[in-house]
């Protein structure tokens, strides 16, 4: 792959910042729009923008071409990695972010 995108154990500001900026904009959307349909379209746009961050980053389209079966891989086992990281921190923290109350810890 040419350019792999930033890595969030870098633990850079911008890195966190931007990451805000974007939960944010889900969590104003879901005011108007359905929930799952703010993930998926969210999901999407990641898909997007790291596809034309690594057609961006190649020589030219061959290369870009060359590089589709690395992205896949690279990208997938990122989002499995970040996934799990929330999914944990959800479980443990399930009542701070969530609320329910209810629900027992």
């Amino acid at each position: 792959m040419s350019k792999k995108p930033a890595n969030p154990q870098d633990n850079d500001p911008e890195f966190w910042d931007l990451a805000e900026q974007f939960i944010e904009l889900a969590n104003t959307s879901v005011e108007t729009s359905d929930l799952g349909k703010v993930g998926a379209a969210m999901l999407y746009a990641a898909a997007r923008f790291n596809t034309f961050v690594v057609a961006a980053s190649s020589i030219d389209r061959k290369e870009f071409i060359e590089d589709a079966d690395d992205t896949m891989d690279y990208l997938s086992k990122q989002f499995r990695h970040m996934l799990g990281d929330n999914l944990r921190d959800f479980k443990d923290n399930y009542k701070v972010y969530i609320k329910h109350p209810d629900e027992e810890a």
